[in-house]
Order: structure tokens, then sequence, then C-alpha cells
């Protein structure tokens, strides 16, 4: 039992060690990106994928990470991404991930939240960890039950909120689903716009309305947001897979 708690402990050393050496084995591409984190119980590819396709209006070549298996495999991949002259690249960040420091050091630009993981001692720890370099904008989802956990982690800018909550910064006014997709009406400061999906389900709704909160906050407008939206082809959605953090 003992040597099993030393191994545990010398993990997160070791992992940070991985990480510094990674970081300038490939240059510390990161330094010069953008780097927009997506975390959550649900939603993270979903999320990003939009978030992705809304940049594509300023930036065509922006990044996008999912779930990365490996501290090497994260930064090989952010290497590629800064290899090819974009300026944003968005990344899926699983709790496992965070908890065993696959994101050490790494410079968020912004980090969005879905929805809590499992409780609330272990988003606290997860997310102390992923906010541990204040990032620009915190996108929070309002309607979290850990939401007043996860707004007291500071923010360098701005930590926004969406939801349907009249506190949030993006309100969700109404939804709507369809067999074939959904859509739904958001409201941020005075203005008011529409937002649809191919994908089906309730759920898609926090998704599309976290997206527009975090490319509002990168200083594009609702119509980039409407068409990034549309844009998305859930066909080529990259469905996250199982992934060794042990692999070095």
């Amino acid at each position: 039992m003992a040597k099993q708690a030393k191994k545990s402990s010398l993990k997160p050393k070791i992992q940070k060690v991985k990480a510094k050496f990674f970081a300038t084995y490939y240059s510390n591409p990161a330094k010069d990106l953008k780097v927009i984190a997506v975390t959550g119980k649900n939603g993270r590819a979903t999320t990003a994928h939009f978030i992705q396709e809304i940049v594509k209006s300023r930036d065509p070549k922006v990044g996008l990470i999912i779930d990365p298996k490996s501290t090497s495999d994260l930064y090989k991949q952010l290497f590629k991404v800064w290899r090819s002259g974009t300026d944003h690249v968005i990344i899926t960040a699983p709790s496992q991930a965070i908890a065993n420091h696959l994101f050490y050091q790494l410079p968020f630009f912004a980090i969005v939240v879905t929805n809590t993981t499992t409780t609330a001692v272990q988003d606290e720890e997860i997310k102390s960890i992923l906010f541990n370099k204040e990032p620009y904008f915190a996108i929070l989802n309002h309607d979290d039950p850990n939401y007043a956990l996860f707004s007291s982690f500071p923010a360098k800018s701005a930590t926004l909120s969406y939801g349907r909550q009249n506190e949030a910064d993006l309100r969700i006014n109404r939804s709507k689903l369809y067999k074939m997709g959904t859509e739904a009406n958001l409201a941020f400061q005075n203005e008011k716009f529409d937002v649809a999906t191919y994908l089906t389900g309730e759920e898609n709704v926090d998704y599309m309305a976290a997206a527009a909160l975090t490319a509002m906050a990168i200083g594009l407008d609702s119509d980039a947001i409407v068409d990034g939206i549309a844009n998305y082809e859930p066909a080529k959605t990259i469905s996250p897979t199982t992934n060794d953090y042990s692999q070095f």
C-alpha cells in the first residue's frame, strides 16, 4: 500500500516534467496561439466543433485537438497547428487528463465549461488545476449546479455565463427540437439572434450557447456565430476515445 501511495504521489511530478520537456522540445508552440480549452462531462467535442466553425470566418486554419492521448501527443499536435500559420486552436480537456496534469502550464486564452463532471470536490480539484494559469476568459454554464464553484476561479479579462436564467450574460430565450435538428433563440446584451444545427437533442442548445458566448468573448459577431454553427456537419464529429495518459 505504501509503495502504491508513493507511486501515486510521484505521478503529478513526472507529468509536469513531461509537460516542460515536450513544450521545450516543440519550441513552445502554444506561446503564439490563442488556446481555447473546452471541458465538462458531456458535449466537449460538439462544443469545440461549433467554436471551430465559427472562428473559421476569421481564421480559416483554426486548429482542433480532440482529447489528446498524452503529453507528447498534445505538443506534437500543437506544433502542427502552429506550423499551419493559424492564431487559434481549440482543445477538448477531459477531467482525467486535467487531473493528470496533461495541460500543465499551458497558457489558455479561454476556458469553456459545458457542465460538471462528478462531485463538487472533484470538480474543485480539477478546475483549480485547469485555471492554474488564469485564462483571459472563462465561459461557464449558469444553469450548472456547480456554477458558483466555477465562477470563484479568476479570469484576467472576464468571467461570462450562458444559460436560461436571467442572470446569464448570454441567455437562452427559447428552443425547439426537430427530427433532423435543433434551433434556439439567444440574447446577448441588446441583441437577439437564432442559431440552428442538424444535431438533435436539447443538450445541443447548451453547446450552441457555449460556443456562441465564446465567440462573442473573442470578438466575433452574431453573423459569424449563426453561419458557423449551421456549417458544422455532424458526420464529421470525432468521438472521444479512451486514452492512456500514462504513455510518455
